[in-house]
This record gives C-alpha cells, sequence and structure tokens, in this order.
C-alpha cells in the first residue's frame, strides 16, 4: 500500500515501514529518506522525561535540560553519550589519631562517607554514612582504587593491607605487603582492582596495618574511587 502523508511517501509491508522510499530493505522495520530533513527525537525537560509512564528498555528522548539524548536501560534514564567515566570519589583529609594500629588481622573501614565527597557520579552511585561504603547502581565492570597514608609511621615491621567486600562478603585484596621503617616516618600505600558487579551490589573498602603493638597514627588521607569503565 502506498500513501502520500505531510509530504512523505510511505510504503507499508510484512517486512516494515518506509517513509520517502518505495525501495525498503528486506532488514529494515523502519526506513527514512531523505536529503533536506531530518530525524527529530521527542524532546522534553527532565521533569517531563521522568513523568512518562512505564517507559520501556530501549526507549529514547532529547533532554532539553541536559543537551543531551538519554535512553531507558534497566528500568534508569542514562544519558545515550557521555564525555566522562561515571565515578564516585571519596576523599578526608588529615586526621590525629585517624590510623589504627592493630596487633591482630582486624580490618577498619576507611573513613570517608557520604560526608567526604569530590564526585558523586549521579545516576550510578549511592553513597551512604556508613564508612567506607558505595553502592553500584548499574551493572558493569569497574575499577576500585584505594589508598591511604600517615604522617608517623611507628618504627618496626608491620603488614598491611587494603581489600574491598562485595555485599559483606568475598573480601579481595587490593594491596598488601610489609613495612619496616628505621624511623618513624611519613608512608602510604594504594592500589586498584577491576570487578565485575551487579546492579545494587555494595562494596566495602577496609584496611588493616599489623604490628608487635596496638595504637594509632596520624592520618594524612585517605580516598576510594569507583569507575564504571
Amino acid at each position: 500500500m502506498f500513501v502520500s502523508c505531510f509530504g512523505f511517501s510511505q510504503t507499508e509491508s510484512t517486512k516494515g515501514v518506509g517513509i520517502n522510499t518505495t525501495d525498503l530493505a528486506p532488514g529494515s522495520a523502519l526506513q527514512i529518506n531523505s536529503t533536506t530533513r531530518a530525524l527529530v527525537q521527542p524532546r522534553m525537560t527532565t521533569a517531563q522525561m521522568n513523568a512518562i509512564p512505564t517507559p520501556l528498555d530501549g526507549a529514547l528522548i532529547y533532554n532539553t535540560t541536559e543537551s543531551n539524548w538519554y535512553i531507558r536501560t534497566e528500568g534508569i534514564w542514562q544519558p545515550f553519550l557521555r564525555t566522562e567515566t561515571p565515578s564516585a570519589i571519596l576523599n578526608r583529609g588529615s586526621m590525629n589519631g585517624g590510623i589504627i594500629l592493630a596487633n591482630d588481622d582486624a580490618i577498619t573501614s576507611f573513613p570517608v562517607n557520604e560526608n567526604y565527597v569530590l564526585s558523586t557520579g549521579s545516576g550510578f552511585y549511592k553513597l551512604s554514612a556508613n564508612h567506607g561504603e558505595v553502592q553500584v547502581l548499574k551493572s558493569g565492570t569497574y575499577l576500585i582504587s584505594a589508598g591511604f597514608s600517615t604522617t608517623n609511621m611507628p618504627t618496626g615491621n608491620r603488614n598491611y593491607r587494603v581489600e574491598v567486600s562485595i555485599n559483606g562478603v568475598k573480601p579481595l585484596i587490593i594491596t598488601d605487603g610489609a613495612v619496616n621503617l628505621p624511623n618513624s616516618d611519613y608512608w602510604g600505600t594504594s592500589g586498584n582492582i577491576l570487578l565485575l558487579l551487579n546492579a545494587n551490589d555494595i562494596i566495602n573498602v577496609g584496611y588493616s596495618l599489623k604490628g608487635a603493638s596496638a595504637g594509632t597514627a596520624n592520618a594524612a588521607f585517605f580516598n576510594i574511587g569507583v569507575s564504571k569503565l
């Protein structure tokens, strides 16, 4: 069937719909031919986008608030084009007595939470008041980085470890080793790990500094970075 509609010719067949063409490619569900006109997606604000009732995954609109296309994926609207890697970065500066020196293998969560945020990665992460905790909102591959340092590491041998747990289990080592300073001095460590995470997984980053005696040291910084690749 051939129809003229608003200056376009439309061809309907069991294979698909063609606009301004009678030569529909076999694999086309919708084919539009033009050298003078553009295809314009629905245009709306963020509020209007969020008010769409039960949109299907794969729905596509142009968000005039953000000046970007948005696509519906896994039940969430997200930018179709990203210029940055969505990251959550938590950082805390110097703290007197902020580092726990242990004489056992106890793990202490990094003392950073939603109050120490440098970047939130809006729509990709959820932060809380819990120390060392970040919840990912989308499935995918993530780069987890973590580090801390002290301005007055005591003399003597100490084993260090930085680890990440997923949903309270599966602790994985980010970095570990041993340090033995002849004099009290500045010291720090950092590392990273790639993880395949599911939507709503909660990660927690912690550390231990085990030696012959327990106590505290002054912290220069604590840092956690989570980036979706």
